[in-house]
């Protein structure tokens, strides 16, 4: 089981790797919008369409990297007042609920993904991307997300140390 851990939280990583590059390329595209509108009176007309795709990619395939972390938003006021063993117990049933519902929402983008490649439906904008593509990474997001959630759940029941280093990602605030 460790290295079904360890690879999770590899694949969790590299998708990380992609969230933060798909940041980089807001950031860029922003800034060359701005400089195509101040400098020389024109624009891309895509810039809301590509930072929306952009953003998607950053929320969902950062989720298992963060989820991994500890880092996501948790609301402790019941769990704080358990006994251990049934914080990881309830912390694995939470996280095994995850994984069912984000594979049940891949299994939707599957479907959105397979019917958008049939009739080749593609974006209303200039840059007439598509569909299947900005669909298909979130659907992808969601299926590693849920991996993730799965190797998370399971860690908390067979009480397997995570993989994650004990840093966390940020300063909590507190």
């Amino acid at each position: 089981m460790t290295r079904f851990y360890s690879g999770v939280f590899a694949i969790s990583r590299l998708a990380a790797v992609v969230a933060a590059c798909a940041l980089v390329y807001m950031v860029g595209h922003i800034a060359y919008e701005i400089i195509l509108r101040s400098f020389f009176a024109t624009s891309t007309f895509v810039l809301d369409e590509f930072v929306g795709y952009g953003i998607g990619i950053c929320v969902i395939w950062s989720l298992g990297y963060v989820l991994e972390h500890g880092d996501l938003i948790r609301v402790g006021l019941v769990l704080d007042r358990l006994p251990l063993r049934a914080q990881h117990l309830m912390t694995a049933a939470a996280a095994l609920t995850a994984c069912a519902m984000s594979a049940g929402l891949t299994w939707m983008f599957w479907i959105r993904v397979a019917r958008a490649w049939s009739r080749g439906t593609v974006s209303s904008s200039v840059a007439a991307v598509p569909t299947w593509i900005p669909e298909g990474a979130i659907m992808v997001g969601l299926a590693l997300f849920s991996l993730a959630a799965l190797s998370h759940g399971l860690r908390h029941i067979t009480g397997h140390p995570s993989p994650a280093p004990d840093t966390p990602l940020a300063t909590p605030v507190e």
